[in-house]
């Protein structure tokens, strides 16, 4: 005779099975590097950005991307700043990051955003990040100038934020392309959608906020860059791939994230 498992057991499965799932990652999680560990325990970060650390797992991210001192570092679409400001710890004194912001997101994101970035920046706090106000396709940096670039969660918005995605997107990834130093690198980490459904769920800012990652590694490999390598450090195979990330359900939980690490070519 078979029993039906009680609600304890299934409750205990669950959380032997997560607890096995964490051990597993844990495993094979890399050594974080003593900049980027020292930048994610300063006790000058604001109490709100270590809130989200659990969320945006940004030793993983950081050292999957290579981020180290001195580095010069582009973060596109920053928002308020969160990344920024670890990366510019990183980074350190010897570095500097620019904090891009497209004037169309900050028309949109209004008054809130405009005074958390101001805040972030106020009485010269992170002296080595220097705001940078303008549209991702044309940076107005100069060529061969950075060292690496950061995509974390925003490859999506760049196809609602653009009038022609089919035309802007390509442009903003042949600028990275011209600014970037060669052998420089791009990290990206971003919202899984369904393979196959291209940027469907990214061009509507009301939509799911996913991007089709064999779609978005396309476009970075027509541009002429390299994928250096991909991480499972950030999936979660839980995750459907249907609802926006901030969808009620997935509240207070971890999407399934690619994470790309492309280079630009040293020749």
């Amino acid at each position: 005779m078979k029993f039906a498992p009680s609600g304890l057991a299934r409750t205990f499965a669950a959380v032997l099975a997560a607890a096995s799932f964490t051990a597993a990652h844990a495993e094979d999680a890399p050594k974080v590097h003593p900049a980027i560990q020292a930048a994610i325990d300063s006790p000058d970060r604001p109490e709100a950005d270590r809130k989200r650390d659990e969320g945006r797992r940004p030793g993983i991210t950081l050292e999957f991307f290579g981020v180290r001192p001195g580095q010069t570092v582009i973060e596109y679409v920053a928002t308020g700043g969160v990344t920024a400001e670890l990366l510019a710890r990183t980074v350190g004194p010897k570095g500097k990051v620019y904090m891009q912001n497209s004037p169309v997101w900050l028309e949109g994101a209004g008054a809130t955003a405009q005074k958390q970035i101001t805040e972030r920046l106020a009485n010269n706090r992170l002296p080595n990040v220097v705001r940078l106000d303008k549209a991702p396709q044309d940076l107005g940096l100069p060529p061969n100038s950075v060292d690496g670039a950061v995509m974390n969660l925003v490859f999506h918005d760049m196809f609602w934020m653009a009038k022609d995605p089919a035309k802007n997107v390509p442009a903003i990834l042949a600028n990275l392309y011209k600014t970037l130093k060669p052998g420089g690198w791009v990290g990206i980490v971003d919202h899984a959608a369904p393979v196959g459904t291209g940027s469907t769920m990214a061009v509507d800012r009301r939509g799911q906020h996913r991007i089709d990652e064999e779609f978005a590694k396309k476009l970075f490999l027509d541009a002429g860059f390299k994928l250096d390598k991909e991480s499972k450090l950030l999936r979660n195979p839980d995750d459907d791939h249907q609802k926006p990330f901030y969808a009620p359900e997935w509240r207070e939980k971890f999407t399934d994230r690619f994470a790309f690490r492309f280079v630009k070519p040293k020749s």
